[in-house]
């Protein structure tokens, strides 16, 4: 993770093997970033981020919040796995009250 930070403009970056995520609040800045690897490699930018790492990537703009999930790829790779993609969703598959005994 590096951190540039130039009067007002912001840029963030986060690199890992050939995954590279960049978060500035100036393209101009962006724009100077990625110039001189552009001329090396093969870079594309692929607009707002859904995914990055295996991580879903959530963003609510009006209230300025943006989460990172993994739980949810994770679900529906298990479902997939299992064929059990059309299941009927319950909140709590299970009695909340009842209790667990170790076995011995």
């Amino acid at each position: 993770m590096f951190r540039l930070d130039r009067g007002t403009e912001k840029l963030i970056v986060s690199l890992y093997v050939d995954d590279c995520l960049c978060a500035t609040n100036s393209e101009k800045l962006y724009d100077e970033f990625v110039k001189d690897p552009s001329s090396k490699y093969t870079l594309s930018a692929k607009g707002k981020l859904k995914w990055y790492l295996g991580v879903a990537i959530y963003h609510d703009v009006k209230a300025g919040v943006s989460t990172m999930s993994q739980l949810e790829q994770y679900i529906e790779t298990l479902l997939d796995r299992f064929n059990v993609t059309d299941c009927t969703r319950a909140p709590t598959p299970s009695d909340p009250n009842s209790r667990l005994l170790r076995s011995h």
